[in-house]
């Protein structure tokens, strides 16, 4: 049979289609109907046009092979045979190698579960990242809003995706937290972007406020009633009064009555004119507590952390004014979420701003760690002053968690990493360690406050990130991660012993589907490999193909392992050899080794010691090729023997005779011709002695002795009479008989 073709290189891309024409010619004597098949593809992929093409001898025909992949084929090239077969006995197969080339067609596609959740200040939303391409794709995942007033944490931010996979993180979004007023709609994108292909998808925080509706509306009511009943009790304690009437008001209206914000005159009017003496409402402010609106002035500014320069939330800011006994702090606010604070109703005039909050070195405006030296800011009656900013010192942190990598590796080892995410950080704020056996790691001295990308990296398996923020002098545990195995290969080459073989089909199964590839019968003439296997496990691979022995083999591999050294021989082909050992008495000698040599066979099998004794079979012989068959037993000489294996059938039976490896002396003892009865015969060669005494009948009547069980050796045969050597003589033992008669004189 004879094959050849056009193409040898075959571009398809994923979900498409190729053609191969094959002109076969029939280089056969009788009339044939060929069949074509694939190996390297999986079967359903190649469509054959037509199924069977019958040929006479000589004659050509065309055979047309459509390739359609699916969507999903992995991106590579593949050593793909096509192998022409007829179906009379005997039939010889032709082969056409291609190179089929599979284009990368990378696509990712984002989900969300669930896409809306109703809370009063976070929600979370499982993320599932599907790479429905056909190669592995880094995919880096983003969140975007588009007022820019939540928080959104994706873990992890990165994620290894094979092809036909699925990621899953998580997105944790936050936001401001919301005191009156409706349900608000706080939507976030996120965004999944790999080379050549991106996703998106749309989530929604509705969040709830602190306060419903119907409760503000209640302690509206309420504090209505409490006004009026506030309203009435002060209204009956002013007209029921001890001071008189006056035309001016009296000095108990204004709150400035107090002593201490009186002048000396002004205390002195007041005591001649009985309390309502001249007292200026322009100074009938009050000192202590918050003043009118449009009177009391008003700091705001922003609380940052020194690391990252980041807003600090929930640090309290403290203004303190100097009084009478030394700083006397008058008003304090916590700072929100993203570090802002505003301190309203202060007091016209000079404050110190100080902040202190655990973790945190103590800080006053603008940047001194005491009150010495410390900027006063002034507030102004009715006026905002913005800008009052405090940068926070944070104690080192402490960042714990665990890593797990699978029960199949224990005592894998895990490098945790953690890289400030901040711009401008200087690589020595960069911390690394290892995960104990358990799983366990800490990493200490973290600058803080700050946000840390931890990166879990072990060999063979995906790197996995996580990002976690920590404060100011903060022992924090993060969330427990869990690496997931890269993917493997198998590779190696296909043999007869000496060589290469080609058109070997490869097979083996991937979370119960089957994969298959062939080997090339040019170039890297018997080569194979199995690319993208999951990790770990064990692959059970098939060779396969006509003419040789089918062959299986067990491959473990260990998480992201690449195998690349497989060394496979493929015996003999599918001839057959039967026959019989036997002894010289022609009884079948069981447990004698049989082994086929030459011409690359090296099947060997053994003899049967039950039943029929000293039969054999042995298959996965190359057809029509001398073969040479070795029979080997302890005890016994071997025997070689050369067979021819037909092109078509087994072979003529072969029966072996194997005899005995030791030796035995036979003879007679005579004196004057007449046997000699119970003298005794020695045989020894200085290591192996045997004796035996003569006896009146045997094979070679009265006087004979057999000495029997004796090595390959040189031996010295004595006859002893009364404790004397009256006869010698010395035999050299190769196996079988030696006949030795020994005659004793006098």
């Amino acid at each position: 049979m004879r094959v050849s073709s056009t193409v040898e290189r075959l571009d398809v891309a994923p979900g498409g289609t190729g053609v191969v024409p094959l002109e076969v010619v029939n280089t056969s004597e009788v009339i044939e109907s060929l069949s074509v098949r694939a190996l390297g593809v999986p079967e359903a992929s190649v469509r054959v046009e037509p199924d069977a093409l019958a040929l006479f001898p000589d004659a050509a025909g065309e055979v047309r092979l459509t390739v359609g992949l699916p969507g999903s084929f992995p991106a590579g090239t593949y050593p793909v045979t096509f192998v022409v077969a007829g179906r009379a006995p005997g039939a010889r197969e032709a082969f056409h190698d291609v190179d089929l080339v599979v284009p990368p067609n990378p696509h990712v596609r984002l989900d969300a579960t669930p896409t809306l959740v109703r809370s009063r200040s976070r929600g979370a939303f499982t993320l599932e990242v599907r790479n429905d391409g056909n190669t592995p794709l880094d995919v880096a995942l983003r969140a975007q809003d588009a007022d820019r007033t939540v928080r959104t944490t994706i873990t992890p931010s990165t994620l290894a995706v094979p092809a036909g996979s699925v990621g899953t993180a998580t997105a944790l979004v936050k936001g401001p937290r919301q005191l009156l007023g409706g349900d608000r709609d706080r939507p976030v994108t996120v965004h999944a972007e790999a080379p050549g292909t991106q996703s998106r998808v749309d989530l929604v925080l509705k969040q709830r406020p602190t306060i419903s509706r119907g409760l503000l509306t209640a302690l509206i009511l309420l504090a209505i009633v409490l006004a009026w009943a506030l309203a009435f009790l002060l209204g009956t304690r002013e007209v029921l009064g001890a001071e008189p009437y006056a035309k001016v008001a009296p000095a108990s209206f204004f709150a400035a009555t107090h002593e201490e914000s009186r002048t000396g005159d002004e205390q002195a009017a007041a005591a001649a004119g009985g309390g309502g003496g001249a007292v200026r409402p322009a100074g009938a402010v009050s000192k202590k507590g918050p003043v009118p609106a449009g009177v009391g002035a008003t700091l705001t500014g922003t609380v940052r952390g020194q690391a990252d320069g980041q807003g600090l939330g929930r640090i309290t800011v403290v203004v303190v004014r100097e009084g009478r006994d030394g700083p006397e702090p008058v008003a304090s606010a916590a700072t929100k979420a993203d570090g802002t604070y505003a301190i309203t109703g202060l007091f016209p005039g000079e404050y110190v701003v100080r902040v202190r909050a655990d973790g945190y070195d103590a800080a006053r405006y603008p940047a001194s760690a005491s009150g010495t030296g410390a900027d006063h800011v002034e507030a102004a009656a009715g006026q905002v002053t913005k800008g009052v900013d405090l940068t926070l010192t944070g104690h080192p942190a402490t960042l714990s968690g665990t890593v797990e990598v699978g029960e199949e590796t224990p005592g894998t080892e895990v490098t945790v990493t953690a890289r400030p995410t901040w711009g401008g950080a200087d690589a020595a704020l960069v911390r690394e360690t290892t995960a104990d056996p358990e799983g366990g790691y800490t990493l200490t001295d973290l600058a803080a406050p700050g946000t840390y990308e931890l990166t879990f990296t072990a060999e063979g398996y995906q790197p996995t990130t996580t990002t976690e923020r920590v404060l100011g002098g903060q022992e924090r545990f993060a969330l427990a991660v869990r690496l997931g195995a890269g993917t493997g290969s198998i590779a190696g080459t296909v043999t007869d012993g000496s060589a290469g073989v080609g058109g070997v089909q490869v097979s083996t199964s991937v979370d119960g589907k089957e994969l298959v590839v062939g080997t090339p019968t040019v170039g890297s003439v018997g080569s194979f490999v199995l690319p993208n296997l999951p990790t770990p496990a064990t692959y059970v691979l098939t060779f396969t193909r006509g003419g040789f022995t089918t062959r299986t083999l067990a491959v473990d591999l260990r998480p992201g392992e690449v195998r690349a050294d497989l060394s496979v021989v493929l015996t003999g082909g599918e001839g057959t050899v039967t026959g019989r050992a036997v002894d010289e008495d022609g009884a079948g000698l069981g447990g004698v080794t049989v082994t086929a040599g030459g011409a690359g066979a090296t099947a060997s099998t053994t003899t049967l010691t039950s039943g029929d004794v000293g039969a054999f079979t042995l298959t996965g012989l190359g057809s029509d090729k001398p073969v040479t068959l070795t029979f080997a037993r302890e005890g016994f000489t071997s025997v070689t023997v050369p067979v021819t294996i037909p092109a078509s059938g087994p072979a003529a039976p072969v029966a072996v005779t194997l005899r005995p490896a030791v030796g035995t002396v036979v003879g007679r003892v005579t004196r004057d011709g007449t046997g000699l009865v119970g003298v005794t015969v020695n045989a020894t060669d200085g290591e192996v002695t045997r004796t035996t005494t003569t006896t009146a009948t045997g094979r070679h009547r009265s006087g004979s002795y057999v000495l029997s069980g004796l090595p390959p050796a040189t031996y010295t045969v004595t006859v002893v009479v009364d404790d004397e050597v009256v006869a010698t003589s010395i035999v050299t033992v190769t196996g079988g008989e030696v006949r030795r008669d020994l005659p004793v004189e006098g």
